[in-house]
């Protein structure tokens, strides 16, 4: 069975601080790649994969990516926007626009990363086993520069403490996740105040193996080397 999901969260509030001076006058998801703009790259492919609705966070210089990414037509998206005042982190981020998904499980995605894994493969996963949530998670490199995640049996067992896989951001959110948050507008993180709380109280959250190309744009390096991918076709963008 085919399952679908139309509603995405993009993360967009972060302060870009490893990739300065880059940042200090343009926000990391307006930074120049190919013909453009690093936030196009989630959004044509959310858009192509079939999602119809995003909400994006927004706090450093959150005007401008807003007048950028409009109101969404150019991607054939709607989108909404949520301002923090004060940054909220991860979770809090997320939580704060719990009312828009309504209770539904919806995608969830860094502005700042380059992937171009199944959607419908992670969607029917995530439905099928019935999880909390499902994370997308990718092979540990030699000298990869992430925490490990532990999997077992096609599931999340630890985060942090080892493991021979990463976390991609990319993922689906189900209530079971959005409920354990601390309240909407207090600051928190994703994977301390929600994956971690989910797995201890003995939910379920799946893994969804990937082995594409994977760039997180967090420093200059590699903010460098994606510009190289792209322009040698080592990752080939879904973008219109």
């Amino acid at each position: 069975m085919t399952h679908s999901i139309t509603k995405a969260m993009v993360l967009a509030a972060g302060l870009g601080t490893r990739l300065r001076p880059l940042t200090y006058k343009i926000p990391k998801p307006l930074l120049p790649l190919d013909s453009k703009k690093l936030i196009d790259y989630p959004l044509f492919y959310l858009a192509k994969n079939g999602v119809e609705e995003v909400m994006i966070n927004l706090h450093h210089m959150g005007e401008m990516i807003s007048e950028y990414v409009g109101d969404g037509s150019r991607y054939n998206l709607e989108i909404t926007y949520s301002f923090e005042p004060e940054i909220l982190g991860t979770g809090g981020g997320i939580k704060n626009v719990e009312g828009f998904f309504k209770g539904e499980p919806f995608v969830c995605l860094n502005s700042d990363s380059l992937l171009n894994a199944s959607l419908d493969a992670l969607i029917n996963r995530h439905f099928e086993t019935d999880a909390s949530a499902t994370m997308a998670v990718k092979k540990l490199g030699l000298n990869d520069p992430y925490e490990g995640v532990g999997v077992e049996k096609g599931f999340v067992k630890n985060i942090g403490g080892g493991g021979e896989y990463f976390y991609t951001g990319l993922q689906i959110i189900g209530a079971d996740l959005l409920k354990i948050l601390p309240p909407a507008g207090a600051a928190s993180c994703l994977i301390k105040d929600g994956y971690q709380k989910l797995l201890a109280g003995g939910k379920r959250v799946a893994a969804f193996v990937y082995d594409g190309y994977f760039n997180d744009l967090g420093t200059p390096d590699r903010y460098e080397r994606a510009k190289k991918d792209i322009a040698g076709r080592v990752y080939r963008p879904v973008i219109s």
